[in-house]
């Protein structure tokens, strides 16, 4: 799971931007009425160098900003809308996501559906937060679909030896304070330690061992942990370099974590077949090969004929999505 690591920045950003919607909205309403410097009878925003930013210029800019926001918004969401169609079970699946991030929010945070709205709103410019968790939604559909369909050639000997993927599956044996361990706590360490010293284990029927002697949640599915790599974040230092350090088909040593108690990690396949539909991968792909999300959509366009109005707004969309001539060429 992903740490909420970026919470701060996160939060700046937003106050940031609802900063600048603020001063834009305010300025649209009071044209002509706000008091302060004017130069040629025009308000004067700031100086600098003795070069004045009026607020005619600062709304042109902020105009031209939202105008382009909302043509490559509209055009996103009209290609995954056809991409992707609006079934039932869709609908129904986007609604149990919503939800629970909700509560989730309510649970650890204190914020609502309310505020969740406003950072819809305000920072990915969707009318609520159900519209923006139904286009996530729909773009990890076509994602998905793009990496299945192209795994052989993002699935690069250059990213196996920068991320060292692998399926791990993993014993635990938590305890409260791990320097001071309780007898209950010791004995179920020392009786799983027994255990996988003997005969009846072996990385084989791992599963069956951490359903027996594993002391989280992980145990109801073998101690199934799923996809990591290095640059897995969520998850504790000694696990994720142990589970590096541990080859394919092994069982690491048990290891102590000062956080959590002792570890058991196995690593389950370093083989792309057997992690190629984990979401985890796919978000490492991702991320790996900068720019794939807007080069799927537009690999999409294309596939759907899609046509524009004239060239400058597929300037403008193409810009936005950071391709070149060049590149669009090159893909229709």
């Amino acid at each position: 799971m992903l740490k909420f690591i970026k919470e701060n920045w996160f939060v700046a950003l937003v106050a940031a931007f609802f900063l600048i919607i603020s001063v834009y909205f305010a300025y649209d309403q009071n044209k002509g009425k706000l008091p302060g410097k004017t130069v040629g009878g025009k308000q004067v925003v700031f100086s600098v160098d003795d070069k004045n930013f009026t607020a005619d210029d600062y709304y042109d800019e902020l105009s031209k900003s939202y105008r382009e926001t909302e043509i490559v918004k509209t055009f996103r969401n009209t290609l995954l809308d056809e991409a992707y169609k609006t079934t039932d079970d869709f609908k129904d699946e986007v609604k149990a996501q919503w939800q629970s991030t909700i509560s989730y929010y309510e649970q650890y945070y204190g914020y609502g559906q309310s505020y969740l709205d406003q950072i819809a709103q305000y920072y990915y410019g969707y009318d609520t937060f159900y519209d923006y968790v139904f286009y996530s939604m729909k773009a990890d559909r076509v994602y998905d679909e793009y990496i299945n369909a192209h795994i052989d050639e993002l699935f690069t000997d250059e990213f196996v030896e920068k991320s060292q993927p692998r399926m791990v599956r993993y014993v635990v044996i938590a305890m409260g304070k791990p320097a001071e361990p309780t007898e209950e706590e010791l004995k179920k360490l020392n009786d799983a330690k027994e255990a996988w010293a003997s005969d009846a284990y072996s990385a084989a029927n791992f599963a069956d061992f951490a359903k027996k002697y594993s002391t989280d949640s992980g145990a109801q599915s073998g101690g199934l942990f799923g996809y990591l790599d290095k640059n897995t974040t969520g998850i504790d230092e000694v696990f994720l370099n142990t589970a590096l350090a541990t080859k394919a088909g092994e069982v690491s040593e048990w290891t102590y974590s000062e956080k959590f108690g002792y570890y058991l990690i196995y690593v389950e396949s370093t083989d792309v077949k057997d992690f190629k539909t984990e979401s985890g991968f796919h978000s490492a792909l991702m991320t790996f090969h900068k720019n794939l999300a807007n080069e799927i959509l537009w690999a999409k366009a294309q596939e759907l004929n899609t046509t524009f109005a004239d060239d400058e707004i597929k300037n403008i969309i193409m810009e936005n999505l950071e391709l070149n001539s060049k590149e669009s060429e090159e893909k229709e």
